[in-house]
This record gives structure tokens, C-alpha cells and sequence, in this order.
């Protein structure tokens, strides 16, 4: 609730791997493309590759909008709601394609398997004149642009929403599957990917 609550224009969730990001994220898109009082609003959910978004997102894309969606595109990956605003899916490994839209938000997934310079020298610029917003999501994997990003966010607050979700504390996993994954991980992975540790 406090994501989704939150006044902040830039967000980054730090999660652990099966926690929920994408729906949680997905929802959030929808929420703000249901309620934005901007005409033709359009909303952007970014994975590292197209094929990934489409296997990640697509299907709780069209299941959180099936009473609101006026039409459905299975070709282009989006969804228009009734209001007219717009989601798409789009995929990092083709950031050109990217250029020369312009977006009301978006959600960058895994970011730190995008290319380190997709932020700053193409999404950047697509939700400048209309004020849009952007969340990034993603489990580390080093000391990455993506950790630099959560460094950013967790020093300007004023202007950052940012939360780290580790497996320990969440209470999403059973305990059980949890040390079982614990047994047959290495402790570097295992603090990676379900303690969301940058340094492991």
C-alpha cells in the first residue's frame, strides 16, 4: 500500500525474486492509467526484452483490465482502457523503438539488465513535457546502474519513493521453501536473489 499511495514521481522497489513486482507494478500502471485526467495518457511497462515483457506482463496486463479495456491488441502488446488512456509492453533490446513517443509513466523491470544508458538517453526525455513518472523494479545483481539508481533514490526522498522487500521479512514464500532454497543456493546467490543484497 505505501507504493501504491506514494506521492513521489520516481519510485524504485528493490524485491526479492517471486515477490510480486510485476503485479504489483502492472496494477499501479493501471490504477494511474484509470485515473489520469490527461487526455490520450500513455503508460509504458519495459523488460529487458520484448519477448520477456510479453511473458512476464501480458497476461496480468489483460486480466487486471478485462472490465475497463475498450480494445485489446494481442499484436501490439497493449491494452486501451475506456477513458482512452493506453498501456503497452515494450522490450529494452530495441530502445530505438522507443524514441519519439511520449509517456504519462512507465516501469522499468530488471533494469539492470537494460542497457546502463536507456534512462538517461532515451526514457528520460519521453515523459518530459508531460510530467510522467517512472518506477523502477528489479532484484540486484551487483553494483550495477541499477544500484546506482537506488543510491540516488535513497538520498533524495523528497522526490523518491523507494522500499527494499528481502524474503526474510516479506512473508511472501513459505519459511519451508525458503530454506530449502537456502540449502541448495550458494549464500551469494541466495543473499542476491532473496535478500536483496547489492554487494553479494
Amino acid at each position: 500500500m505505501p507504493f501504491h499511495t506514494r506521492e513521489q514521481r520516481w519510485a524504485v522497489v528493490v524485491a526479492h525474486r517471486r515477490a510480486g513486482k510485476t503485479v504489483a507494478t502492472i496494477n499501479d500502471i493501471v490504477s494511474q492509467a484509470l485515473y489520469t485526467d490527461k487526455e490520450n495518457a500513455r503508460y509504458a511497462y519495459i523488460a529487458p526484452f520484448y519477448s520477456q515483457a510479453k511473458q512476464i506482463a501480458w497476461d496480468y496486463l489483460k486480466y487486471f483490465t478485462r472490465d475497463v479495456a475498450s480494445k485489446t491488441s494481442e499484436s501490439g502488446l497493449n491494452v486501451e482502457l475506456f477513458n482512452g488512456a493506453r498501456v503497452t509492453l515494450y522490450g529494452a533490446d530495441n530502445p530505438d523503438a522507443l524514441r519519439g513517443i511520449y509517456l504519462d509513466g512507465l516501469v522499468l523491470d530488471e533494469y539492470g539488465d537494460c542497457k546502463p544508458n536507456l534512462w538517461t538517453e532515451v526514457l528520460r526525455a519521453t515523459l518530459a513535457d508531460r510530467k510522467g513518472w517512472a518506477t523502477f523494479i528489479g532484484t540486484p545483481k551487483g553494483l550495477n546502474h541499477f544500484y546506482d539508481v537506488w543510491e540516488l533514490a535513497r538520498a533524495n526522498p523528497n522526490f523518491w519513493y523507494t522500499t527494499r522487500i528481502k524474503a526474510s521479512d516479506s512473508g511472501i514464500l513459505d519459511p519451508g521453501e525458503l530454506a530449502e532454497m537456502k540449502a541448495t543456493m550458494s549464500e551469494e546467490e541466495y543473499e542476491q536473489e532473496m535478500e536483496c543484497s547489492f554487494q553479494a
